[in-house]
């Protein structure tokens, strides 16, 4: 009793040190409680951003893959090569019979591909060639006069395409300049309907590559079932058109992608501006960044006028003439002021541009329900394509605007093995018909003889199963097929099939470790020849990302207690040598050393207990208004690692009860060499600082 009387006595008197030693704790203590619930929560949201958007709780693929599952790309941004596992419905089977913790399994396959949707002109011509026979003559007519304005356009711009031209190694641009000349003769359009097919070919095959843009569109996608992935993934929402129906072969694009890539360049540019000045608050006049934006898109003018067709054009120019106020009638000068906005007129323009313009442009380059070639790599390292049906976009709620959520477009898993190389059920009989309507036969080597001696291959004995040849034993006409995109599979046809990864989601998310344990040993045991691991590993660079972020905030924190070591230490030993003649008093009239040393140890306990709580205290107060409001995202990326717009931390009192204990224990440390300088101070020393 008598040792904390003391020190609460030696608190009250040297006031100054106590304040800044109770600083320090308060600052600590709530930075430690703050910093480690924020650890948590981007921890917790990462975790949720990964598992929801891509890798579920576990991801299971080949044991023989020559490289790590990186769900997200490696460093360099490639997919790896995981091989891939030969039979899904038997690696399901067994695993949900053995493993009754598994809830779902979704079988899926990731790639990169590419599209080419053409240019404004490749549109126009397959537009013109597509209602040749349903369209009126007046509207045929009306086509063919944009073809024609689309090619002037052309013309414009040929000294820059010349200059284009130079660098490329084409030999289709080589005679731009008399292929323009043809193409805007009289002679070509007063012939075009009598030499209507030759003029078309001529046109896309000659004038259309004279349009330099950058149609051409890269993406990753994911081969899956989109029924069981919509069902799976809590996240998934359709945005815009329809999800694929169930048993169709489809294609969804991200709709990340598809306003950020997809979309019209300078519609794009409208949006971004739109964006900036509403969300960050920022103006034209005094941003760069969005003044060259708007001089971009004055450039890129023709992108508007050049996809606006003549009858449009009639309708437009009255309407821009009267908004812009504006006596000149010609559309390319209009666009092009039009297009250069100001703080004072954006807003009204922007609302101008989708209410009367975009409709009458592509807005997008590959619209909701068209159907359209995808061009991936095989295994092989040949380029394979299907023809697939967007039928929608797709987005994981939460975090919309993320271009790591918003990274994959989805893709029907019939359709992603096609372009992996694998046959389906339908190729397979398509090519068995095929060997059959043709007269393949099997033969071997004695086929191979009769081959030669002009033996009839037909006859029995001759063919064995070994090999085989076409023999024309008939050229009948060929059945005529469905198209790809039209056919139907069975859930059984998805099932019987290889699968590259899957995604498994855990009925208790505290038991991933144990049941990745379990997966690999029905494994061998089965020899499913899978191996499986958490969801952090398979993200790759996005799970690494996840324990550097960790690290940081951890290391912050650490610092933090360090300082904090430090400083109290340092106070600790200037109130000690402050103190010199008392303690010195102390031991004259008979205090031991450890009388001392509990002194100075009591006067830590209770300076940290009474600021810990304190520093507890205002860290809650801060954690309960943070969960409130959130912390807002500072951009796309940060988005998936908060798994939303705003961060929302939360209070752990397991938290609040850990730094309580560690600001103890640091300054209970921070107090030895203090105290034991204290201790070593003799009755003498005191006297003669007394002097």
């Amino acid at each position: 009793m008598l040792l904390l009387k003391l020190a609460f006595r030696n608190i009250l008197l040297h006031k100054l040190k106590t304040s800044v030693i109770g600083a320090i704790i308060v600052i600590g203590t709530v930075l430690a409680v703050v910093g480690n619930s924020l650890v948590d929560a981007v921890s917790t949201g990462m975790q949720k951003s990964i598992v929801q958007s891509l890798a579920g709780h576990i991801q299971i693929y080949s044991s023989h893959a020559k490289e790590k599952l990186a769900l997200f790309g490696d460093t360099g941004g490639n997919v790896t090569d995981i091989g891939h596992v030969r039979d899904f419905r038997r690696v399901k089977e067994t695993l949900m019979r053995e493993i009754p913790d598994i809830q779902s399994m979704i079988p899926m396959g990731t790639n990169f591909a590419f599209i080419n949707p053409g240019n404004v002109l490749d549109s126009k011509l397959e537009e013109y060639r597509k209602n040749e026979k349903e369209k009126s003559a007046t509207e045929l007519v009306s086509t063919k006069e944009h073809i024609r304005n689309i090619i002037l356009d052309i013309q414009e711009g040929l000294p820059r395409i010349a200059v284009m031209i130079a660098a490329e190694d084409d030999p289709t641009l080589k005679n731009s300049a008399e292929n323009m000349k043809r193409a805007t003769s009289e002679t070509f359009w007063s012939q075009f309907e009598a030499k209507r097919e030759e003029s078309l070919e001529f046109l896309a095959n000659r004038i259309a590559p004279l349009i330099f843009d950058d149609n051409q569109l890269f993406f990753s996608f994911v081969g899956t079932s989109p029924k069981r992935f919509s069902e799976a993934f809590s996240n998934f929402e359709i945005v815009k058109g329809e999800m694929i129906p169930d048993g169709r072969r489809g294609f969804l694009f991200s709709d990340y992608f598809y306003e950020n890539t997809v979309k019209h360049r300078v519609a794009r540019v409208f949006d971004e501006i739109q964006e900036r000045l509403t969300k960050h608050h920022e103006t034209i006049a005094a941003e760069k960044a969005l003044q060259d934006k708007i001089k971009t898109n004055v450039a890129s003018a023709a992108e508007v006028y050049s996809q606006i067709d003549p009858a449009a054009s009639r309708i437009i120019v009255p309407k821009l003439k009267s908004f812009l106020k504006s006596e000149s009638g010609d559309l390319r000068e209009l666009v092009r002021f039009f297009l250069n906005v100001s703080d004072a007129n954006f807003f009204e323009r922007f609302n101008f541009f989708y209410a009367e313009i975009a409709p009458r442009i592509r807005l997008y380059k590959m619209g909701l329900g068209e159907v359209f070639p995808l061009s991936a790599f095989a295994k092989s390292g040949f380029s394979t394509a299907v023809n697939v049906k967007v039928y929608g976009t797709y987005h994981f709620k939460s975090f919309e605007s993320s271009p790591i959520a918003g990274n994959f477009c989805l893709l029907d898993l019939i359709s992603f093995r096609e372009l992996y190389g694998f046959q389906s059920d339908d190729r397979v009989k398509e090519s068995q018909s095929l060997e059959k309507e043709m007269g393949l036969v099997d033969f071997d080597r004695s086929g191979v003889d009769a081959l030669f001696s002009k033996k009839d291959l037909t006859k029995p004995g001759v063919a064995a199963k070994s090999a085989k040849i076409a023999v024309p034993q008939s050229f009948g006409s060929f059945k005529e097929k469905q198209t790809s995109y039209q056919q139907v599979y069975s859930d059984s046809e998805m099932e019987n099939g290889v699968f590259l990864n899957t995604a498994i989601f855990i009925k208790d998310v505290g038991k991933v470790s144990q049941v990745i344990a379990k997966i690999n040993e029905v494994s061998k045991k089965e020899k499913l020849e899978i191996q499986a691991i958490d969801y952090n590993e398979a993200a790759g660079l996005v799970g690494q990302l996840s324990f550097v972020v960790r690290a940081i905030l951890f290391v912050c924190v650490a610092i933090i207690f360090a300082v904090a070591t430090f400083i109290i230490m340092n106070s600790m030993l200037m109130a000690a040598l402050e103190r010199t003649k008392e303690i010195g008093t102390m031991r004259a009239i008979g205090a031991q050393r450890r009388f001392i040393l509990l002194l100075f140890l009591n006067e830590a306990s209770v300076l940290s207990f009474i600021f810990s709580i304190l520093g507890s205290a205002i860290a809650v107060l801060i954690l309960f208004w943070l969960g409130r409001v959130g912390i807002p995202a500072g951009g796309d990326v940060a988005t998936f690692f908060f798994s939303g717009p705003r961060l929302y931390p939360a209070v752990h009192w397991i938290h609040v009860f850990v730094v309580l204990l560690a600001m103890t224990f640091i300054s209970i440390v921070s107090t030895q060499y203090p105290a034991w300088r204290a201790m070593r101070i003799s009755p003498i020393e005191a006297m003669r600082s007394a002097k």
